[in-house]
């Protein structure tokens, strides 16, 4: 009897454990300052690949825009790839600096970001870094490759207006 009794009671403590943690991770992410969003592409009713952000949990000493670009360049997690999201930036794409101003943020990506696709994708993975960027901070966001101010980008010589459009 004093061993069902036990039992009970480690169950019924087990169970409220769990029921708080529960309730603390769903207002962890319910609250806006613990979560960055993250734009992938996702293909809508009619098929047609649109940016739907994802939210990622941060750390409350992590930078909001520098995890949400990092995030960003690590692409879908297997949860979102199950639910099809997926991603124009190359996987090699690299970050090699971001530059917080008063007035403004660069974000300096590696070369790799204009390799591979056409026009469309190209377009697309910029509206990723310019969304994630905007709506991680509220500053223009202007993008470079290698240090350089990006004019025009991939083979097809897309033009890059800077600022970089912000998530509406």
């Amino acid at each position: 009897m004093k061993n069902i009794l036990i039992f009970v009671i480690a169950t019924l403590a087990l169970f409220i454990a769990m029921s708080g943690a529960l309730f603390l991770k769903n207002k962890i992410i319910k609250n806006s300052l613990n979560t960055v969003n993250i734009y992938f592409v996702k293909q809508n009713q009619n098929s047609k690949a649109v940016l739907k952000p994802v939210k990622r949990i941060i750390k409350p000493d992590e930078n909001r825009l520098d995890t949400a670009i990092a995030e960003l360049l690590k692409g879908p997690d297997p949860s979102e790839l199950k639910k099809r999201f997926s991603s124009e930036i190359p996987p090699e794409t690299k970050l090699l600096e971001i530059t917080e101003k008063p007035d403004r943020v660069v974000i300096n990506l590696s070369q790799k970001f204009e390799s591979g696709g056409g026009s469309s994708s190209m377009n697309t993975r910029v509206l990723q870094v310019s969304y994630t960027a905007s709506d991680a901070v509220k500053k223009p966001v202007y993008l470079e490759l290698e240090g350089k101010e990006v004019k025009y980008i991939g083979g097809e010589g897309i033009e890059i207006t800077q600022p970089l459009p912000s998530v509406k």
